[in-house]
């Protein structure tokens, strides 16, 4: 599995972390989901409702929201994005929400050095997703 991000995407991703920090910055994935990738088309990017440098959450009226904007421009959750500040890979708590979001991917940016990594849990299995950016692919985001 990999997922495919625009230059521009990751760009907004990189902006956001150094808004927020040290709060960790999040938003929604939306685009397509196959068996062998995830394209992004949008990234919305959201306010973490707990203000924390350790954890995130997305207000739910908002979730809401955007999830039915996404489903009228044809597009479907494929999953999220948070930042770090530190390397790019899951906490506990990451864990603990990913099992609850199965196939869904999570990209996480770190706030240190604005490199990426997503994973996914498949069939109970927590995966590592590659990464790939290409010049363009859809819309940034919003």
């Amino acid at each position: 599995m990999i997922i495919l991000l625009s230059k521009t995407q990751v760009s907004l991703l990189i902006e956001e972390a150094r808004k927020k920090y040290p709060i960790e910055s999040c938003g929604l994935l939306f685009g397509w989901i196959t068996s062998e990738e995830a394209i992004v088309k949008k990234i919305v990017t959201t306010r973490n409702i707990l203000e924390s440098s350790t954890e995130f959450q997305i207000n739910p009226e908002e979730f809401i929201k955007h999830i039915s904007e996404a489903e009228k421009e044809g597009l479907k959750l494929i999953g999220f994005y948070h930042s770090h500040p530190a390397a790019p890979k899951p906490s506990t708590t990451d864990i603990k929400y990913m099992r609850l979001w199965p196939e869904s991917i999570w990209l996480i940016i770190s706030s240190i050095d604005y490199s990426l990594e997503a994973y996914q849990t498949v069939d109970e299995k927590f995966i590592k997703v590659g990464v790939k950016i290409t010049n363009s692919i859809g819309n940034s985001g919003s």
